[in-house]
């Protein structure tokens, strides 16, 4: 009865008839708050300001460092610690790149225009044939797999 009445006025919105029936049953048995009761078991407190702050203050010397010696460090848990990383800190890969400094300094922005006209002049005289004639150098490699060739 009292279901009905409430997914005649909420429509989809309305909750399940399981929900209603044990609402009905607290209220008659005089319960007369329906806040949740606090529940027994330990607080997840892994991701808290506390935590997150032993991360970032050990990361402050040595910003590549593991998350075994951040655990080490700080004697948190390595769950902990794993997830500080990657749920507060958005850091995948268990360990953080070395700081790069956002502002350049005049002669770096100076040495970047400076590159940059001489790239625009390069175009400008060679046109088809400039991009052949730069090259670029990175740290990093990535394996190609091709799924044509797969037997």
């Amino acid at each position: 009865m009292h279901h009905i009445d409430l997914v005649t006025v909420l429509g989809e919105n309305a909750p399940s008839i399981q929900t209603v029936r044990k609402w009905v049953k607290a209220v008659l048995e005089g319960r007369d708050d329906m806040e949740d009761e606090p529940r027994p078991g330990r607080l997840v407190t892994a991701c808290g300001n506390a935590n997150i702050s032993k991360v970032l203050v050990s990361l402050r010397d040595d910003r590549q460092k593991s998350c075994e010696e951040i655990f080490t460090e700080t004697s948190m848990s390595r769950t902990s610690v794993f997830r500080v990383l990657t749920n507060k800190l958005n850091n995948n890969n268990n360990k953080f790149s070395k700081w790069v400094p956002h502002l350049l300094t005049d002669e770096q922005k100076e040495s970047r225009v400076n590159f940059s006209r001489n790239f625009l002049r390069r175009f400008q005289t060679e046109q088809n044939d400039f991009l052949g004639g730069i090259f670029t150098g990175d740290e990093t490699w990535v394996y190609s797999w091709d799924p044509e060739t797969k037997r």
